[in-house]
């Protein structure tokens, strides 16, 4: 039988209820703490007359609450479907309509886009996350409710995260993950890219609907720290690097190129931090270079993947930093299959470049409602094309 999101959930709750599971500014919950939070909020929204199964749109900025409400929505059965609050009301109600998600859930601090939502959208139901602004508090209403796991069966095939991949122009594309898959996920990142330990802590400044979120669970399963940031300010960033005795980061290239420009950037204390795991986008050859410099070779680590197959599809250790490799995108994970085939799906011939094609259990279901890309994009024996070229050297 397949392990699930969910049982990786209540796994890293039993294992250490009372250590500090989540930080936000002044503000933290424990393990235990989390746990009831989210049985708390599964049931609201059960009792809100929310589905296993149903899409929920989730519009909530990093916070306090970012982890509780997306493991509300695994123990409630929920296929969540996370909105970018830079994005457009368009754009939003773009994605709504796609997803067919008729509840939203939204931050306090987002309350006038879900009005706005939800004037575009007639019919669709508003819970604030600690705000009734746009219908009721689903914080406030959690607080009434039992905070025993709610009895929601899932399926390893469930799927519990529709998460779109690109922004809006032409087609919009959005990948289904599962039970199975998120699980997956999971073991991924902790086989080829963190050993987390027991007094690890993580900094998150990126946006957690996307590859920074994927840490939470790993941390979450090894009783570790999640640092949570609202957004990337590098004064902020430097000083909790030191104040939490960060042991790993997960940045884009531009955000280390800001660090780089900051007077503090040599003379921060980095003695606790291990990893400095970037991906995303091209790391700039200078940029690298210098961090590596100031911050020691052995810190960086670089991901390839994308959110049909997260996390890490290769991944550039600290090693392999070193001149014509830091233009690789590292050794294939331990736990991911890679071809490189033609546009007809036939393997190239060695030392050809060629599409990369992979297939491993953190792989995605599919593409919501899309049934000709999901035929273009998997191949036979569930292979899955990337439409990223490389080579092996």
């Amino acid at each position: 039988m397949s392990t699930t999101y969910l049982d990786l959930i209540h796994r890293g709750a039993g294992y250490n209820p009372e250590r500090t599971a989540i930080v936000f500014g002044d503000e933290s919950l424990t393990f235990g703490e989390t746990q009831a939070l989210s049985n708390q909020l599964a049931h609201a929204l059960i009792e809100r007359g929310v589905q296993r199964g149903d899409r929920v749109a989730l519009l909530l900025n990093n916070g306090l609450y970012s982890v509780p409400v997306d493991f509300a929505c695994v123990k409630a059965g929920i296929n969540r479907v996370p909105l970018n609050a830079r994005l457009s009301l368009e754009e939003h109600a773009r994605m709504l309509e796609e997803t067919g998600a008729g509840v939203l859930l939204y931050g306090a601090d987002l309350a006038e886009r879900a009005a706005a939502l939800r004037e575009a959208r007639p019919g669709l139901v508003c819970h604030g996350i600690g705000s009734d602004a746009v219908g009721d508090d689903l914080l406030a209403a959690a607080a009434d409710c039992s905070a025993a796991a709610p009895d929601v069966a899932v399926e390893p095939d469930d799927v519990i995260l529709t998460l779109f991949t690109s922004g809006t122009t032409g087609t919009l594309k959005a990948a289904r993950h599962t039970q199975a898959s998120y699980a997956g996920v999971c073991r991924n990142v902790l086989l080829n890219l963190v050993d987390v330990q027991r007094d690890d802590a993580m900094l998150h400044a990126a946006s957690l609907i996307h590859a920074s979120g994927v840490f939470v669970l790993p941390f979450w399963l090894r009783g570790a720290r999640t640092v949570i940031m609202p957004g990337f300010d590098p004064d902020a960033f430097l000083t909790l690097i030191e104040k939490e005795r960060i042991t790993a980061v997960n940045m884009v290239p531009t955000m280390l190129q800001m660090l780089l420009g900051h007077p503090e950037f040599e003379s921060t204390d980095v003695s606790h931090l291990r990893q400095v795991i970037y991906g995303a986008s091209p790391m700039p050859r200078p940029v690298i270079q210098q961090a590596m410099q100031l911050w020691g070779r052995e810190k960086f680590w670089q991901y390839y993947g994308q959110t049909e197959c997260p996390l890490t599809i290769a991944v550039l250790r600290p090693e392999d930093h070193q001149d014509d490799l830091l233009g690789a995108c590292g050794r294939p994970s331990l736990d991911v299959e890679i071809r490189l085939v033609d546009e007809a799906g036939k393997d190239v011939p060695a030392g050809e470049p060629g599409e990369i094609a992979v297939r491993a259990p953190s792989m995605m279901a599919g593409y919501h409602n899309a049934p000709a890309l999901n035929q273009e994009m998997f191949m036979d024996g569930g292979w899955l094309r990337t439409r990223d070229v490389a080579a092996f050297d």
